[in-house]
């Protein structure tokens, strides 16, 4: 019940789109466990998987575990950020060093790279980059350095 407490309208709204209602698994006409494999199975852009994803807590809790070396990449999709919007924007980024190649060819000397298109960030990238954030910081303030 805690899934339905935090995560109940997102599950709710996702359920809407297929003509479901999440009342139909309290009242127990649909099975507990169809939910759960339905919401494993819910596309990364889909209003569940993205409150997962940007849910503070549950990404302390995953920046806090040791990243596994052969883990798979991040995904970077949090609502609305499908593959369609994702691949829109590695074309910007491919424009980009492109426009910078060609300004090159006419310069004396190379063209300054051009930084890439902003991408979301998960609640667990955020944790691990002020993880990250805070340990230069406390090294730096161990040698001394002041900011």
């Amino acid at each position: 019940m805690l899934l339905i407490e935090d995560f109940g309208e997102h599950i709710e709204a996702d359920l809407f789109t297929r003509g479901w209602d999440l009342l139909d698994y309290m009242r127990g006409k649909r099975p507990w466990t169809q939910l759960i494999r339905l919401l494993r199975r819910q596309p990364i852009w889909s209003h569940y998987q993205a409150a997962l994803l940007m849910d503070p807590e549950l990404g302390e809790r995953r920046a806090a575990e040791p990243e596994p070396e052969d883990a798979e990449p991040q995904p970077l999709s949090p609502l609305h950020y499908d593959l369609p919007a994702l691949l829109a924007l590695r074309h910007i980024d491919v424009t980009k060093e492109l426009i910078r190649v060609v300004a090159s060819v006419f310069a004396d000397s190379p063209a300054a790279p051009l930084p890439p298109e902003p991408r979301p960030m998960t609640a667990e990238a955020h944790a691990r980059a002020r993880a990250d954030r805070d340990q230069v910081l406390g090294v730096l303030s161990r040698l001394g350095v002041q900011l």
